[in-house]
C-alpha cells in the first residue's frame, strides 16, 4: 500500500520539517504570533506555487474521486492572514520543482500538503488556548479547512493513493520528498522575513 509505504519512506522528512514549523512551540502553547505568522507565510507561499499545479495535473478520475475542487487551502491561508493584518507575500523564492505529470508522483506531493491538514485538527487545539494568540480571536481557517469532512477526506486520499500501482511508487517517494524539503527550504528562507 502506498500510504504506508509513503509514511515509512518520508519519516525522517517528516520529523524534520514538524521541528522547522515550531512543532514543540505549538504543542507547548509558547508559539509566539510572530513565529504562527512565519507559519503562515511559509504554507502560503508553498500552496500559491503549488495547489493548483498538482490538483489540475491529477487525471481527470483522480481529480473528481478526490473532489480536488473542495481541497484547495489558498484562501483559508489567506483568510488567516488577513485577520491579522498582513500582507500577502508575492513569492520571493521561485524554485520550481519538476513533479512528473502522473498521478503517482503527484499524489506523493499533496500526500504532505494533505497530511499536514490532517495534522492540523491537533495543532488547532493547541493554538485555541495559546496565550499569545487566544485573546486575538482567530479562526485558524488553514487548521480546520476541511471542518468535518476532515476524516472522510484523509480517508478518501488514502484510497486513491493506494490504488496507485507499483510502479509508481517511487515517483511518489521522490516527489513526496521534494515537497518536504519544499517547504523546509521555504521555511528557512522565510525565517527573517516575517516580523
Amino acid at each position: 500500500m502506498l500510504h504506508e509505504t509513503l509514511k515509512q519512506a518520508t519519516k525522517n522528512n517528516h520529523d524534520e520539517l514538524e521541528q522547522l514549523m515550531f512543532v514543540n512551540d505549538i504543542m507547548s502553547g509558547t508559539l509566539s504570533l510572530s513565529h504562527y505568522k512565519q507559519i503562515l507565510t511559509t504554507n502560503y507561499l508553498v500552496h500559491k506555487d503549488f495547489e493548483d499545479f498538482l490538483f489540475d495535473n491529477l487525471s481527470s478520475k483522480t481529480a473528481e474521486q478526490l473532489n480536488a475542487a473542495n481541497r484547495k487551502k489558498l484562501p483559508a491561508l489567506i483568510a488567516d492572514m488577513q485577520a491579522l493584518k498582513m500582507d500577502i507575500p508575492s513569492p520571493f523564492y521561485n524554485q520550481k520543482l519538476n513533479f512528473d505529470k502522473n498521478d503517482a508522483s503527484l499524489l506523493g506531493a499533496l500526500y504532505v500538503l494533505e497530511g499536514a491538514t490532517l495534522g492540523g485538527s491537533v495543532i488547532v487545539k493547541r493554538l485555541k488556548t495559546n496565550p499569545y494568540l487566544s485573546t486575538l480571536n482567530l479562526d485558524f481557517n488553514y487548521y480546520q479547512v476541511y471542518g468535518n469532512d476532515l476524516i472522510p477526506y484523509w480517508k478518501t486520499f488514502c484510497a486513491v493513493l493506494n490504488q496507485q500501482g507499483e510502479n509508481g511508487y517511487e515517483g511518489a517517494i521522490n516527489s513526496a520528498k521534494k515537497m518536504f524539503g519544499y517547504i523546509a527550504s521555504v521555511q528557512l528562507q522565510n525565517n527573517n522575513w516575517v516580523a
